[in-house]
C-alpha cells in the first residue's frame, strides 16, 4: 500500500474516533429510583434534552440523566413522587443561555402508566405501554412504539413516527412527516409540510397536509375519511366491501379510482360524487394540484 494511502486512511481514523469521542462524551449525571403504583403518571418537564421511556414489572420508577459538561453544569436535574405519580424535572441554573448542550433522560415505568411528556427540544421516545400518552417536543422526533391507550403528540419541527397503537391517536407537526403504521382506532393527525403514511383499521381517518402527500392503507368497516392536501398526491387503498358516499376532488390533477366514474369540470378539475358500494359515512379526499388514487384490494 502507497504511504500516501497509509497516511489518508490513518487521518480519516483520527477524525473518525474524535467524532466518536465527541458524539458519546454524555456520561451518568443522575439516577433516582422511586416506588409508586400501577395506573399513575409520569410526568416531565426539561428544559432541553431526549426522552427514552421503556417499561418493566416492578412497581418503580427508575430515572437516569446522562449529559455531558455543559449540563452538569447549566442544568438542575429532580425526580420526586407526587400524589398522582412521579414528576421529573430539569431546570436553569440561572438565566445565561447555554450551547452544546447533550442531555439523554432515559426513564423505566410499570407497564400500565400515563405518560405526560414535554421538553424543549429533543427527541421523545416510548414503547411497550398502556396508557394514556401525551407527548410534546418543540424541537424534535416522536417515537412511540407497541401502545394501548389514547395518544397525543406535538412537535414543532419534527417527524412523528407510531406504530402498533390501540386507540385513538392525534398528531400534530409544523414541519415533518407523520407515520402510523398498525392503528386500531381513530387517527386525527396534520402537518404543514411533510408526508402522512396510514396504515390500519377500525377508525375514523382526519389527515391534513398543506405540502405533502397522503396515503392510507385501510381495512375495516367506513367509520368517516377526511384527507386533505394541498400540494400532493392522495393514494387510498381500501377493501372491496368499502361502503361510502364518495366526494373526492382535484384542481389540477387526474383521479382513478376502482369504485366509481370519475367525472370532469371544465376540463381541468376532475371530482366523484357518488356512492361506493351500499353509501356510508362520507369518503373525502381532495387535492388541489395532486392526484387521487383510490384501489380496492
Amino acid at each position: 500500500m502507497k504511504l500516501s494511502a497509509i497516511l489518508t486512511l490513518s487521518l480519516l481514523a483520527i477524525l473518525l474516533m474524535g467524532k466518536l469521542t465527541q458524539a458519546d462524551d454524555a456520561r451518568l449525571l443522575f439516577e433516582k429510583t422511586i416506588s409508586t403504583e400501577s395506573g399513575k403518571e409520569l410526568i416531565t418537564s426539561l428544559v432541553a434534552g431526549g426522552i427514552e421511556i421503556s417499561t418493566w414489572d416492578k412497581n418503580e420508577v427508575n430515572v437516569k440523566v446522562y449529559g455531558n459538561d455543559e449540563a452538569e453544569e447549566k442544568i438542575i436535574f429532580s425526580a420526586e413522587q407526587t400524589s398522582t405519580g412521579v414528576k421529573v424535572e430539569g431546570k436553569q441554573k440561572d438565566s445565561k443561555n447555554f450551547k452544546n448542550l447533550t442531555i439523554r433522560v432515559e426513564i423505566v415505568v410499570p407497564k400500565n402508566y400515563d405518560l405526560k411528556l414535554y421538553s424543549s427540544g429533543g427527541n421523545l421516545s416510548v414503547k411497550d405501554i398502556t396508557g394514556k400518552i401525551e407527548t410534546n417536543t418543540s424541537g424534535g422526533n416522536i417515537k412511540i412504539d407497541n401502545t394501548s391507550g389514547n395518544l397525543e403528540a406535538y412537535t414543532a419541527g419534527g417527524n412523528v413516527a407510531i406504530s402498533i397503537s390501540n386507540g385513538d391517536i392525534k398528531v400534530s407537526t409544523s414541519g415533518g412527516k407523520i407515520s402510523v403504521n398498525d392503528f386500531n382506532g381513530n387517527i386525527d393527525v396534520s402537518t404543514a409540510g411533510g408526508d402522512i403514511v396510514l396504515d390500519g383499521k377500525n377508525g375514523k381517518i382526519d389527515a391534513s397536509t398543506a405540502g405533502g402527500s397522503i396515503k392510507l392503507d385501510y381495512e375495516g368497516k367506513n367509520m368517516g375519511v377526511d384527507m386533505s392536501t394541498l400540494g400532493g398526491n392522495i393514494n387510498a387503498s381500501l377493501p372491496g366491501d368499502f361502503d361510502a358516499d364518495a366526494d373526492i376532488g382535484t384542481l389540477a390533477g387526474k383521479i382513478t379510482c376502482d369504485f366509481a366514474k370519475v367525472q370532469k369540470d371544465n376540463h381541468v378539475s376532475s371530482y366523484i360524487r357518488a356512492k361506493f358500494n351500499n353509501g356510508g359515512e362520507t369518503f373525502k379526499c381532495t387535492t388541489s394540484a395532486g392526484n387521487i388514487i383510490v384501489t380496492k384490494k
